[in-house]
């Protein structure tokens, strides 16, 4: 299964979720892996946690979907994002409940170890630094490694397959539409950016698309009704800030 399409952070909403899925439906996959949070933030979640379980071959959880799942993981959010999974624990069935309970935190395929945030024991925490990064490479049991959590289309390279430190990791953003050669000489963690919820400054869509054969990692941006979504925000009474991020991407 050479074309490995990645989704992450869709966060409800339905309307970027369906213009991605388009997109791929255009471009051509074998798989479609999902990398966590499906849910939190936008207006859809019953719709996109259908929507992905129908399409996905593979699934991890996010901290979103985890926080749905345990009150005491949403109490450690802020007001807003703790609205907005209240929200969703309102939307969601016991179907809905069950498929989140079924969701793995990491999963291993074609070479390829793929998780929420990390592969270091602290599980949800955000890859920005290097440092960071080094700590997820100690971690990581392949030579590849995809994440989402972010919401940032970005790669980390390691030049050691010794303990990782802070000096080996190279950090930098993935444009889209640049076709990217993974150096066979190199470690991997990538991040094909967020469907749902942009943070780069580009409102646009993001997701990834790796080609196993030739060794590519590409970024893909769709743009999609971001007004449509941010009226179904205020429609449900969600914090307006969660519109507003979606116009700016951030």
């Amino acid at each position: 299964m050479p074309r490995l399409a990645f989704i992450a952070d869709i966060h409800g909403n339905l309307q970027a979720l369906e213009a991605v899925l388009e997109d791929l439906r255009m471009v051509g996959y074998d798989q479609l892996i999902c990398l966590g949070d499906i849910v939190g933030y936008g207006p859809d979640p019953a719709a996109c946690l259908e929507t992905v379980s129908d399409y996905a071959d593979a699934i991890v959880l996010g901290n979103h979907d985890e926080a749905v799942l345990r009150e005491d993981v949403s109490a450690r959010f802020n007001p807003r994002a703790r609205r907005s999974i209240e929200f969703t624990r309102d939307e969601l069935s016991d179907f809905h409940l069950a498929i989140l309970r079924s969701i793995p935190y990491r999963v291993e395929l074609e070479g390829i170890s793929v998780t929420h945030a990390t592969f270091s024991p602290t599980r949800f925490e955000y890859l920005y630094t290097a440092q960071a990064a080094a700590d997820a490479f100690n971690y990581l049991p392949s030579r590849i490694g995809m994440i989402g959590h972010t919401h940032l289309p970005s790669a980390f390279t390691c030049n050691s397959d010794a303990e990782a430190v802070e000096g080996d990791v190279r950090v930098y953003p993935l444009t889209g539409g640049v076709l990217n050669a993974l150096d066979p000489e190199l470690r991997y963690i990538l991040n094909p950016g967020s469907v749902g919820q942009p943070r780069d400054r580009n409102p646009d869509a993001s997701w990834g698309l790796f080609d196993t054969e030739r060794m590519t990692f590409q970024i893909r941006r769709i743009a999609y009704d971001i007004e449509a979504v941010s009226r179904r925000i205020r429609d449900f009474g969600l914090p307006e800030q969660h519109g507003h991020r979606l116009r700016v991407g951030a």
